[in-house]
């Protein structure tokens, strides 16, 4: 089987593969490459530190100016269909995103079009859309063809499922396969809390994603006031970057509670693996989205998992591997993680099943899942 990936990066100093949408497609594309795939990736590539060996990789490069709007994502996308097409033909074109997954239905010559979704344009804008108006219709057309064209939509998690049902893709073309986790970067690590220097005394609490609308920090925010009532020594570390950063520092200052927040940025994987193991709780407040794939990360690392009952989270935190509370509510939320700091017996029994649960979800498990259940029945329809 030969496969193309488009990838789209959003951070071109970080490692390649270690963030956003590109972590999903070379955790398949390596895996697929060892089970014997032909697999080639093309991406706006400014560094050459390519994770996986064994994958054919097709750098190309677009001016900065065309790195962060909406047109530019689509010209990015259209230079990566045309570089692969160069080597091809192709048995299947996979895209995490659905802007590339509509014009690789365009431009891609018939070859089947497969995703793994990222979301549902939909779905946020009913629970929190952080797009401009403009951005919002371009997703909202490639949603609709995507739905009705790609050849399968992988719904990561039962609601998004549901929602590129809504979008218009037919049930017999959608894979129901959840994200992976990197089990062998993410597993607990030991002195964690030391190497990081934090203080034994305190209580430290983790939230980690975009600084963005749809993933609640400011519900945190809200919440850690109560929080701290209780526990005066708690810490809260918030490791990301976004829109929202500025507003939500005014919202610390404001809620006078700056001197219980550490902001730490963008962190590398190996950093944020150190983060995972030493924090008393991964806190996971959003109002929209799948499958938060730092949920998963948390909870290899064996940190108790506080999150709201929304999209993918709810398909893999049950009651007895974590903390689920309503989006929005930030009562319930401080009384959830006051319960983890209160009970670190019971906080550590949950985690521990959570981390026993992940188990089953490693990149190479869901990457056979996906040669099996998707690209292998399409080729079998093709008759190749």
């Amino acid at each position: 089987m030969k496969i193309g990936f488009i990838d789209y990066v959003f951070d071109h100093n970080a490692p390649i593969g270690t963030n956003g949408l590109s972590e999903v497609v070379w955790n398949l594309a390596g895996p697929l490459a060892k089970l014997g795939c032909e697999v080639h990736v093309a991406g706006p590539y400014a560094r050459a530190d390519y994770p996986s060996e064994g994958v054919q990789v097709h750098p190309y490069t677009v001016p900065k100016i065309w790195q962060r709007n909406i047109v530019g994502h689509n010209l990015i996308v259209v230079r990566g269909i045309k570089t692969l097409q160069r080597y091809g033909p192709f048995g299947v074109f996979h895209a995490p995103e659905y802007l590339s997954t509509a014009l690789l239905t365009v431009f891609g010559k018939g070859t089947p079009v497969v995703l793994t979704e990222p979301g549902n344009i939909y779905e946020r804008i009913a629970n929190g859309n952080p797009y401009d108006p403009v951005t919002t219709q371009v997703f909202k057309l490639a949603a609709r063809r995507t739905a009705h064209s790609a050849a399968r939509v992988i719904a990561t998690s039962d609601i998004m499922k549901e929602w590129w049902q809504r979008t218009g893709t037919a049930p017999a073309r959608i894979a129901r396969i959840p994200l992976g986790v990197d089990l062998g970067m993410f597993e607990p690590m030991a002195g964690a809390k030391a190497q990081l220097g934090w203080s034994a005394e305190q209580q430290h609490l983790l939230f980690t994603a975009r600084l963005s609308v749809e993933t609640g920090a400011q519900y945190l925010l809200e919440a850690l006031p109560e929080v701290l009532a209780k526990f005066p020594q708690a810490h809260l570390h918030i490791v990301g970057s976004g829109a929202a950063e500025e507003s939500l520092r005014k919202q610390a200052t404001d809620l006078k509670i700056t001197g219980s927040i550490s902001w730490h940025g963008w962190l590398g994987l190996e950093e944020l693996l150190l983060y995972y193991s030493a924090a008393a709780v991964m806190i996971f407040p959003g109002t929209s989205g799948g499958t938060p794939r730092v949920m998963l990360q948390a909870l290899a690392c064996g940190a108790p998992f506080v999150g709201a009952a929304i999209g993918g989270i709810v398909d893999h935190i049950t009651p007895d591997r974590g903390w689920l509370t309503p989006p929005r509510d930030i009562t319930g939320l401080a009384t959830a993680i006051i319960e983890v700091l209160s009970e670190p017996d019971l906080a550590r029994q949950k985690a521990e099943r959570g981390r026993a649960y992940v188990q089953t979800l490693s990149w190479a498990n869901i990457a056979e899942r996906v040669l099996n259940e998707v690209y292998c029945p399409l080729a079998k329809t093709r008759g190749n």
